[in-house]
C-alpha cells in the first residue's frame, strides 16, 4: 500500500461497509484486561449501510494489511453536522469479558495458567488463552473466585507477576521479565522524534498501526535507541483529512 494512502475498511461483523464520504477512528488500548472503547465516526452512511452497522456485534478497522482496532459493538448513534449526517459507533475489544460474571473455586496445585483458562472458559465468552510465556507458579492452596471476569482473571495472572492483553484471538500474557523483541522501529518509521514523558517512558508518534500493548520495541533514531514495552497505543485517523497517526508510550528497560 502507498505510503501517502489514508485509506480505511470497516467492516461489520466480517463484511465490509461501503458508501461512506469520511471516516475517522480514534480510540486507544493499554495493557491490562479493563475495557478500552474505540469510536469510529462515517459521514453519509446509506440508511442499509446504517442499519447493518448499528445492528452488528463485532467492528473491525483496517488500513491496509493492519488491523487498527476491532471490537465489540457498545453504542450507536447518529447526529447532523454541516457536511450531512455522521453515524458513531463504540466499540471495545474487552466488553466482553469485563461485563461477564464468574463464579468457580479452584482446587490447591493448580497453575496460573490452567486457573486462567477455567476462569475464561466459566465467562462463557469464547475467549481463549493464546500462550503463557514466563515463569508460570502452582498454587499452594485453593481458590475461589467471584466477580468480574476481567478481574478475576487479573488477580489469577498477578500471582505471576503477569499482565493480560485482549488481541482478537484470544487473551495474550506479558510475562514480568517483557516479551523478546517483536518490532523494530527506525528513523523513517517515526513521525516525529520520540520524546521523553517521564524517567523510564518514552512516547513514539508513527502512521497508524494495530500493534498491541505489551509488544517488545527496538527503536532507533538520530540522536539515540531504546528497547521497551509498549504500555499503551493510541489511534487517531482521518481518511480524508486531519489527523493520521498512533502514539505508542514505551516503558523502557533500564
Amino acid at each position: 500500500m502507498s505510503e501517502l494512502s489514508r485509506e480505511l475498511s470497516v467492516f461489520a461483523d466480517g463484511g465490509k461497509v461501503t458508501g461512506f464520504s469520511r471516516t475517522r477512528l480514534t480510540g486507544r488500548d493499554c495493557i491490562g484486561l479493563y475495557p478500552m472503547p474505540f469510536a469510529l465516526r462515517l459521514w453519509n452512511l446509506p440508511a442499509e449501510e446504517r442499519g447493518r452497522l448499528a445492528a452488528a456485534k463485532e467492528v473491525s478497522v483496517m488500513h491496509g494489511d493492519s488491523l487498527l482496532a476491532a471490537g465489540t459493538v457498545c453504542d450507536a448513534c447518529r447526529y447532523s453536522v454541516p457536511e450531512g449526517s455522521v453515524t458513531e459507533i463504540v466499540f471495545s475489544a474487552g466488553i466482553r469479558l469485563w461485563e461477564a460474571s464468574v463464579s468457580l473455586s479452584v482446587e490447591a496445585g493448580v497453575t496460573v495458567s490452567e486457573t486462567l483458562r477455567r476462569i475464561l472458559a466459566a465467562s462463557g465468552t469464547g475467549i481463549s488463552l493464546l500462550a503463557f510465556p514466563g515463569e508460570d507458579p502452582v498454587r499452594t492452596r485453593g481458590q475461589a473466585f467471584c466477580g468480574r471476569a476481567a478481574e478475576c482473571a487479573e488477580t489469577a495472572l498477578s500471582a505471576a507477576g503477569a499482565r493480560g492483553c485482549l488481541a482478537p484471538s484470544g487473551l495474550c500474557v506479558i510475562p514480568a521479565s517483557g516479551l523478546p523483541v517483536s518490532m523494530t522501529l527506525a528513523e523513517k518509521d517515526l513521525l516525529d522524534e520520540p520524546v521523553r514523558v517521564g524517567k523510564n517512558l518514552l512516547l513514539l508518534r508513527t502512521k497508524p498501526v494495530g500493534w498491541l500493548p505489551g509488544k517488545t520495541v527496538s527503536v532507533k533514531w538520530k540522536d539515540g535507541s531504546a528497547e521497551g514495552t509498549v504500555l499503551e497505543r493510541s489511534v487517531d485517523a482521518d481518511n480524508l483529512k486531519g489527523n493520521w497517526f498512533s502514539e505508542l508510550l514505551m516503558e523502557v528497560k533500564a
